[in-house]
């Protein structure tokens, strides 16, 4: 299904198990996020079958912790600015769909997530390892 968020047209899933797996990612991922304790976000494809890695998209994150000093640091940032970047990844990403390559097996996804040593890893999560391609 098509739909416009971030005034972008973007194709969103309908099945539910899915879509409780993503809220509950992002829920998490948001926490540590707010905590500026993440580093990386990398998502994984890799084929069903073989479980052979096809892709890997890795976003690096800088979290400047000198942040958690300023009066401003809980003060949330402008939607539109939010809006705005996220706008600018997703457009990234769909101008490089074009070299991407088209996956002709089944496949499934991981998103692995890199944060500080001392974070705690919640239940349902595992450590993993970095799943090169």
């Amino acid at each position: 299904n098509f739909k416009t968020k971030y005034n972008l047209k973007v194709m969103e899933t309908t099945d539910d198990r899915l879509k409780n797996y993503l809220e509950q990612c992002m829920e998490q991922l948001k926490g540590w996020l707010d905590n500026l304790t993440v580093q990386k976000l990398v998502l994984v494809m890799q084929d069903l079958e073989t479980r052979e890695n096809i892709e890997r998209w890795s976003f690096d994150i800088n979290c400047d912790k000198s942040i958690r000093n300023c009066p401003d640091f809980t003060k949330p940032a402008e939607l539109k600015s939010i809006q705005k970047g996220i706008q600018d990844v997703i457009r990234q990403i769909v101008s490089s769909v074009t070299f991407l390559p088209v996956l002709e097996s089944s496949c499934s996804f991981d998103i692995l997530v890199y944060t500080d040593h001392d974070v705690t890893i919640p239940v349902g999560c595992d450590e993993t390892t970095a799943n090169i391609v």
